[in-house]
């Protein structure tokens, strides 16, 4: 299982440094021409990691272990258990599906559970992921 922590200095910044600190972070090491692809060992699929995913992970992200998940997207994408597609329920244009996924790691010492959604393009096939979260969750689910 994935681990991360945060480091003695990042424990000093505010919840808002953290996240600008992260936010560069993940623009450096995630968005790339072409896209970075990351291919999920479960169901083999090629998934790109684009803006909207880094976008939706700035916006919701309030708690130090959902800003500091975003060190190891690439592993939670490429290891994620895959739980179910959908269609896609707010009728985007373009868009296919929907699909879930879910892994885990321990961030800060916490068990936290990942959640993944990946949404498939009409045209093309082509998945990207779309939002990315850590939720701490009680310590005794395996």
């Amino acid at each position: 299982m994935e681990e991360i922590e945060e480091t003695e200095e990042e424990k000093s910044f505010s919840v808002g440094s953290l996240k600008e600190k992260y936010i560069k972070e993940a623009r450096r090491r995630f968005l790339k021409v072409p896209p970075l692809v990351i291919v999920n060992k479960q169901t083999n699929w090629a998934i790109e990691v684009s803006n909207r995913v880094i976008s939706e992970w700035r916006s919701k992200s309030r708690t130090r272990e959902r800003i500091i998940a975003i060190q190891v997207l690439d592993t939670m994408i490429e290891t994620a258990v895959f739980l179910k597609t959908t269609e896609d329920e707010k009728n985007t244009p373009g868009i296919e599906e929907v699909s879930y996924f879910e892994n885990k790691c321990r961030i800060n010492g916490k068990l936290c559970k990942i959640t993944i959604t990946i949404k498939k393009q009409t045209i093309g096939g082509r998945r990207f992921a779309y939002y990315y979260s850590a939720v701490a969750v009680d310590s005794d689910i395996q």
